[in-house]
């Protein structure tokens, strides 16, 4: 914590708000100033574009506003990058620059015996240059003295200092507080929409429902005293449940809470000062630069401002849906991390299918993520769209099926007779015939609810193998038509894949 007694220019000072506004700037350059398909996975490789995209300038007017944004927030991203390689933390360099009062500089692990380096005097130099190069040759710098380091101590990585709401980190254990409420909260959640909602197919987590959660809390409250007056209640609660649930679902967070803790500093985690504390709240921990929300005072918010406003509606106003701006959605480079740090996928696997992968890191929608899932070899799916054949259909379902579990379980013979359609489905599992109903009103579309049915008999024993097949339940359009994908996971595997992908395994 900074002295009061420093001056607000000081170098210690400077530092702190250039910490403090890392996540900001990152964010700033991911949704303002690169286009969507730009790589922002924080490696070596995006240097290159980011240095193509400082060198375009071509609406960035010289010494404009915006291109000092721009310029501002590249080097953040340009720093974290090096930090990345090199490790070591942010430091500053108290003499002035371009009419400031010093600039932010990344300081390698001390072990590399580096001097600093400065991010926003390496922007300037490659536009001076317009090599295209000048990043990455101070990569190879920052990698070849590293290289040189671990000859000397082999096993040796540099140490990055870890930075909150930037680096990711480790999701908190849930609480029982926590557990007991969201419980509570989804068992009561259809009674809930009933009541205040009248029920309405409205009520499906997509974001665009958060429209109307907004209008009925409106609604219903007049004033900002009305809401607190009511916040212990069910209708405010379920509405902070619905609106977490949203998050979750289309953005992958998690549901988060910090008991009260005696001996937690006044104003820190834990502590009765700290807004965070005892009240349930969304997090993205495992992110860089994820999101966080306390939904009881999003809720609070808008009629904080619509008292402001007097009232009145106006363009700019706060809107629920704004909340999901601010959280990061899952890529296929989060799943597969995800995977590997679950041991459910060796990192070879997860190495193959990103480089096969030309936007790994970019932001899946939520009926991607078992999309991704299924491409990390994990999951299955069930063609939801007219199929060539019912039987050839089948069987490769309950071949790839088969196939994840390794051996565990084997199905052959694989038929499909009766009704003008075919009506029995018969297969042999293990060895053992096995026979299953099925429905077609036509020979394109496969019988869904039997297959849900009948997929069950892949699992294997319970002395074989912990892990079974789960139907994944993810946000729906109500008129999209959408693929079923089946997880094969332990069930503990299963609570993580639920927890932190913002899906419904079943």
């Amino acid at each position: 914590m900074i002295a009061e007694t420093q001056p607000e220019n000081s170098p210690p000072h400077l530092l702190e708000k250039w910490i403090d506004e890392l996540p900001y700037q990152l964010l700033l350059l991911e949704r303002v100033h690169l286009p969507e398909e730009f790589p922002f996975d924080y490696g070596p490789g995006s240097l290159e574009a980011l240095e193509a995209r400082l060198l375009e300038g071509d609406d960035y007017v010289q010494g404009s506003a915006k291109q000092a944004e721009l310029v501002e927030s590249a080097t953040a991203y340009l720093g974290e990058v090096l930090l990345g390689v090199a490790g070591g933390e942010w430091g500053w360099h108290a003499r002035p620059v371009n009419g400031l009062p010093g600039q932010p500089v990344v300081c390698p692990d001390p072990e590399l015996e580096l001097s600093p380096v400065a991010p926003m005097l390496l922007i300037s130099y490659a536009r001076r240059v317009r090599t295209g190069t000048a990043f990455a040759e101070e990569l190879v710098r920052l990698r070849t003295a590293v290289a040189v380091r671990q000859e000397e101590i082999p096993g040796w990585q540099p140490v990055k200092d870890h930075r909150p709401h930037v680096d990711p980190r480790a999701v908190q254990p849930e609480e029982p507080v926590l557990s007991a409420w969201l419980a509570e909260r989804r068992e009561a959640h259809p009674a809930w929409a009933q009541d205040a909602f009248d029920g309405a197919w409205r009520w499906n987590f997509h974001p665009g429902t958060l429209d109307w959660l907004e209008a009925v809390v409106k609604r219903r409250f007049a004033t900002v005293e009305e809401f607190d007056a009511a916040r212990d209640e069910s209708f405010v609660q379920g509405a902070c449940w619905y609106l977490g649930e949203v998050i979750r679902r289309n953005k992958g967070a998690v549901w988060q809470y910090i008991p009260y803790a005696p001996a937690a500093e006044p104003g820190a985690p834990g502590s009765r000062e700290h807004p965070w504390t005892e009240v349930p709240f969304v997090d993205q921990p495992d992110k860089r630069v994820g999101g966080a929300a306390i939904l009881v005072e999003c809720l609070r918010a808008l009629l904080l401002e619509e008292e402001a406003a007097g009232g009145e509606r106006n363009a700019g106003q706060l809107r629920l849906q704004d909340e999901l701006f601010w959280f990061r959605a899952s890529s296929y480079a989060h799943v597969g991390a995800l995977l590997t740090r679950m041991g459910m996928v060796s990192r070879e696997k997860v190495d193959t299918v990103l480089t096969g992968y030309a936007f790994a890191h970019a932001e899946l929608s939520p009926h991607e993520v078992p999309g991704a899932l299924e491409s990390f070899g994990v999951a299955i799916s069930a063609h939801a769209d007219d199929v060539d054949d019912l039987e050839e259909s089948y069987t490769g379902l309950l071949e790839e099926a088969a196939a994840l579990t390794e051996g565990v379980v084997t199905i052959t013979d694989v038929r499909l007779y009766g009704g003008e359609f075919g009506e029995t489905l018969e297969f042999t599992r293990n060895g053992v015939l096995i026979t299953h109903e099925t429905e077609h009103y036509s020979s394109d579309y496969l019988d869904q609810l039997a297959i849900m049915e009948f997929i069950g008999h892949v699992d294997p024993d319970p002395g074989d193998d912990a892990r079974r097949f789960h139907l994944v339940d993810f946000v729906h359009l109500r008129d999209g038509g959408y693929d079923n994908y089946y997880v094969f996971a332990t069930p503990e595997q299963a609570t993580v894949l639920e927890k932190e992908l913002g899906l419904e395994l079943r």
